[in-house]
């Protein structure tokens, strides 16, 4: 075989797997029951400090807010992520407002840009503009800064509960529910 032949043998091969791949990928999300990607058309990743994330809940004064750390690269986030824009479905229009902060490195910004769209995400959301403990710290002070991390702040914007770690979304259920409850 000649060299021009056997590169172009690498290409289709290549070419091949790639399609397998993204075959596989398809037939994984339709035997999950999971709902076929939607691309976001406006999402837009906004770098931030903890200060930053903190004053986006005093500007959403009057709802009851729900922050969540994650990653792409975190198996517990992208599996309770669906839950929580359920979450916000639900309760978006009775006054909830969801703040997603991505914990990945700036240079994984597509991959981030890319989880947000396929998941459906439009909008603005964030990604941590500071050193770890300095934003761990300056977000809650109990956090390890494992992931996910979420936060819950009643409609005064007082901070009300807190989870390290993958949460049962029937208890962060709950206790949204009950804060949309209080006037």
């Amino acid at each position: 075989m000649t060299e021009a032949g056997a590169g172009r043998l690498r290409q289709a091969a290549a070419a091949g797997l790639a399609a397998v791949s993204s075959c596989l990928v398809a037939l994984a999300a339709a035997d999950s029951g999971a709902a076929p990607a939607r691309l976001a058309a406006n999402v837009t990743v906004v770098d931030a400090t903890a200060a930053d994330v903190l004053a986006e809940v005093r500007s959403a004064r009057g709802s009851v807010v729900v922050v969540n750390v994650w990653a792409t690269w975190c198996v517990p986030c992208r599996e309770e992520f669906p839950d929580l824009l359920k979450l916000q479905r639900e309760f978006r229009s009775r006054g909830m407002r969801l703040i997603l902060v991505s914990a990945d490195l700036a240079s994984q910004r597509a991959q981030v840009e890319r989880f947000l769209g396929d998941q459906g995400v439009g909008g603005r959301t964030f990604a941590k503009a500071q050193a770890d403990q300095e934003f761990i710290d300056g977000l809650e002070r109990r956090w390890s800064g494992a992931l996910p991390a979420t936060l819950l702040f009643d409609r005064r914007g007082r901070q009300v509960a807190f989870w390290e770690g993958s949460l049962r979304f029937a208890e962060l259920r709950s206790e949204v529910e009950s804060l949309i409850g209080e006037r």
